[in-house]
């Protein structure tokens, strides 16, 4: 019976997935670009595959695993042709994902810990390093010692370090997220500690028979690297060069052959989990927009694995871990319960789809509130990526189904910050798992109108369209439920404002699905009266008419003949605006709804079915 190469989800050791035969992508023939660079940096979002690949360039270049080079790479491309300096170093490994969060632990947390790392590799090399230097290095007091008397013990000697620095802004995120700027400079700058670090380390690959030979350093984002280094003058920032564009992450042809592999072992549709694992985890760019689209390979590897062990598609398509991490620039978004600049970044990008800017790859956390730096963190975060080119400056958007819901959620989270919400998001997602089953709109448009209203009244009027429509979107969004929500997708020619597309994977019954255009008059305007209403809904309804013909959702979206006609849902405002016409449409299992909504400031004046 053929043994299933198991998915090592969440894994980061190297030999693990070797020994057991997981499944792995390979991408070591990058080995041979990078060693064109002496000292680089390298940053992407969290759970791109950093500390795996950290942990195959330890396997790689440690003299320690020479011995079992070909058990560690054997079928790989750099296995098939290795370079000169395979094996070759001593390593020095540091993951600072290990240092405490907690602003009153740190420095002590930071000292133990990068204490313990020298005192490893003293116990690790003590027969390679020259005579009596692991004695001095274990009785050395303090981390600072240690190093110094490490660095200093191995100038001129071979073989040199290789210094491989895990997640080295981990906690400085965290810190500055969670304390703020100031206990957050305490750490980066001036005499702070771990500036001190960098700056020991970078004076160690300067000097005339630098024992540091390499050096190669991963993180999220250059934040805290620009803040400890002044600039990226301690290494070259490879993150954005074309060859290591795919350095990290899943292509296409990888999560096809991952699709290929396990689906007719396990019994699921491989090209239904080829094309899901691409809408919710794929199209991150980095560099350029010419760059190949890559997927998470952490978020991917989950969702394989769930169908792979529990044998069911997941309701959650978004790992719980990746919200945590999100959940870390929150602060950024809000100022003493406030909404500041950078939240209409957010709002832009969830409301409208596209934001364009110049993308910047080095500021210090002190100029984090400036638009064009906020807008490139959320790209170096993940939540962005490059869809597209406007001139010569990017234009970045929501690369997936995961980063929708997470850049929703930070919306939504804002406004509860600001005036609360938090607690009517259970009612919206009960409305649309009412909608979903019996396609009715009461249960779901009450709460959701009620939240918007509530929203509004904390924006400046003069907003009151993009409040609207992107608070909208972003609450159903981050309510959950059986629905992909999209905004502003071409359909039929046209664009829609608002889509509740059927998801399948987890509601394969659902019975109905709905095109929303929305229409606003501005606050201060007088109150449309039922003949204006009659106008308004008239456009919608021409519109909907128009992409509700789109042969490609009535395809991807299993449409029927509509069922519900009835003014089902009256105007708040009691206009009586007529009866909706029957539209027959393709013989599938689901109602096409169609909404109109039109609001005065942020209060619904009309909720129509039509």
């Amino acid at each position: 019976m053929e043994k299933i190469r198991p998915i090592l989800y969440g894994v980061a050791d190297y030999a693990q997935f070797r020994k057991s035969n997981a499944w792995f992508v390979d991408r070591t023939a990058k080995i041979r670009d990078l060693e064109a660079i002496r000292y680089a940096v390298f940053l992407r979002p969290r759970r791109f595959g950093k500390s795996l690949l950290l942990s195959i360039l330890e396997a790689y270049y440690d003299v320690a695993y020479a011995d079992r080079f070909e058990q560690l790479f054997a079928g790989t491309a750099i296995g098939a042709d290795p370079t000169e300096e395979r094996n070759r170093y001593l390593v020095l490994y540091f993951n600072f994902s290990a240092v405490s969060k907690d602003v009153l632990q740190v420095e002590r947390s930071f000292e133990k810990y990068s204490a313990d790392r020298f005192d490893a590799f003293a116990e690790k090399y003590a027969k390679r390093l020259p005579v009596g230097l692991s004695e001095k290095i274990l009785s050395s007091s303090s981390a600072a010692d240690k190093m110094s008397a490490l660095f200093a013990g191995m100038k001129g000697v071979e073989p040199g370090i290789y210094c491989l620095i895990d997640e080295y802004d981990n906690f400085t995120n965290t810190i500055l997220a969670e304390s703020g700027e100031a206990a957050y400079n305490a750490l980066c700058h001036g005499d702070g500690f771990f500036k001190q670090f960098f700056t020991e380390l970078k004076a160690l690959t300067t000097s005339l028979d630098a024992p540091l030979k390499r050096l190669f350093v991963t993180g999220v984002s250059p934040v805290t690297l620009d803040d400890v280094t002044s600039g990226f003058n301690i290494g070259t920032n490879i993150s954005l060069e074309p060859v290591f564009a795919d350095l990290t992450g899943f292509r296409h042809d990888d999560l096809r052959a991952i699709a290929d592999y396990y689906a007719p072992r396990c019994g699921f549709d491989a090209d239904k989990a080829h094309e899901t694992a691409l809408a919710w985890y794929d199209n991150y760019r980095f560099g350029e927009y010419g760059a190949p689209p890559l997927a998470n390979t952490t978020l991917v590897l989950s969702f394989f694995d769930k169908l792979v062990r529990v044998k069911k598609w997941p309701v959650d398509m978004v790992d719980k871990n990746l919200r945590t991490d999100y959940a870390k620039i929150r602060h950024l978004i809000t100022v003493d319960k406030r909404l500041n600049g950078n939240f209409h970044a957010i709002e832009t990008i969830v409301s409208e789809g596209v934001l364009a800017e110049q993308l910047v790859d080095s500021f210090q956390a002190k100029d984090i509130a400036k638009h064009e730096n906020f807008v490139s963190l959320l790209y170096w975060f993940g939540i962005t990526t490059i869809v597209g080119d406007d001139m010569g400056t990017p234009v970045f958007g929501l690369p997936n189904g995961a980063l929708r819901q997470i850049a929703a959620q930070m919306f939504t989270e804002a406004y509860s910050d600001a005036c609360g919400i938090d607690q009517r998001l259970p009612a919206i997602n009960a409305g649309l798992r009412a909608f979903a089953s019996k396609g009715t709109w009461d249960k779901l448009l009450e709460p959701l109108l009620g939240v918007v209203k509530q929203n509004f009244a904390v924006r400046d009027a003069k907003e009151g369209e993009t409040a609207v429509a992107s608070a909208v979107s972003a609450i159903l969004i981050s309510a959950g439920g059986p629905y992909v929500i999209k905004r502003e997708r071409e359909a039929n020619g046209g664009y829609y404002d608002l889509s509740m597309a059927p998801r399948f994977d987890i509601a394969p019954n659902i019975a109905h699905a709905a095109l929303i255009e929305l229409k606003y008059v501005k606050a201060g305007d007088p109150e449309p009266t039922p003949e204006a209403l009659e106008k308004i809904k008239a456009e919608a309804v021409r519109q909907l008419d128009q992409y509700s013909a789109d042969h490609d959702i009535a395809t991807e979206w299993h449409l029927g003949t509509k069922m519900v006609s009835d003014k089902s849902v009256a105007s708040p405002k009691g206009a009586d605006l007529g009866e909706a016409a029957l539209s027959p449409l393709h013989n599938g299992t689901v109602s096409l709804h169609r909404l109109v909504l039109v609001f005065h400031g942020g209060d619904c004046v009309l909720s129509e079915e039509v």
